[in-house]
């Protein structure tokens, strides 16, 4: 009997990749008894990526596919407690990312932690009211369902993928702004329950941190001021004192 293979996605089109993702993802262990391979997904839209990647996936024999951005850092353990839900019987596995950004029209925080439900147990054609939608709060517990996400830590059976019609992944674009519509993988993730009837269900207990590469202003000296004591902040971002050599030491 073959070991089950997992398809692990990383979703990235430029030649050039975060240093700190790439460490991170070196550091993932592969689970006992699987069969592990990555997939780089290529293409001009985050939709294409999203497909190449997972048709490399299948092409592979994948049984179970992790999506997984190449923006983010992830605890050596992911891939362990991902499988570890599927073999409890998760259907479809995620976990929170935090936003890069802000959106003021959604009750939500700055770079906050955000996944959705729809406000009672049925499915709704879309697109979607947001009055009908919930955010889900990560204190609730630590397995929840959902029906929205993003795709930034996303696994689902190779079979869940083939029950959806093609394209799995496709872009929104507004013909009068000519605006992409941020709905791509929350989109994907609403069909593996309503044309795959797979359950999606939240893993609050997982940390992941989103890469940002942003300015720095003179707000910053208010906003991290508590780093200028000892210990407190990352040494590797904002270091305390600089080490130096005692004379005649």
């Amino acid at each position: 009997m073959r070991a089950p293979k997992l398809a692990v996605c990383w979703i990235w089109t430029s030649p050039m990749v975060w240093a700190d993702f790439a460490e991170s993802a070196l550091r993932l262990r592969h689970p006992a008894g699987y069969d592990v391979n990555f997939f780089r997904g290529k293409g001009w839209s985050p939709a294409c990526r999203h497909n190449h990647a997972c048709e490399q996936a299948v092409a592979w024999g994948a049984d179970h596919i992790l999506i997984l951005g190449a923006d983010q850092l992830y605890e050596p353990d992911l891939l362990e407690r991902l499988v570890a839900r599927r073999e409890q019987g998760c259907e479809v596995v995620s976990a929170l990312v935090p936003m890069r950004g802000y959106v003021p029209d959604v009750g939500m925080k700055p770079f906050q932690r955000m996944a959705w439900r729809l406000k009672g147990n049925g499915l709704n054609p879309i697109p979607w009211d947001r009055a009908n939608l919930e955010i889900v709060d990560p204190n609730a517990g630590e397995l929840q369902r959902i029906d929205f996400i993003g795709s930034g830590c996303l696994m689902f059976d190779r079979d869940h993928l083939l029950a959806l019609a093609r394209p799995w992944f496709f872009e929104k674009v507004d013909q009068v702004t000519q605006q992409r519509t941020a709905c791509m993988d929350s989109t994907f993730v609403y069909r593996l329950r309503a044309e795959a009837y797979a359950q999606v269900w939240l893993d609050t207990t997982i940390a992941i941190r989103h890469l940002h590469a942003f300015p720095i202003d003179e707000t910053f000296s208010d906003r991290f001021a508590d780093w200028a004591e000892p210990g407190v902040g990352a040494a590797d971002i904002c270091r305390f004192e600089t080490p130096t050599e005692k004379v005649g030491a």
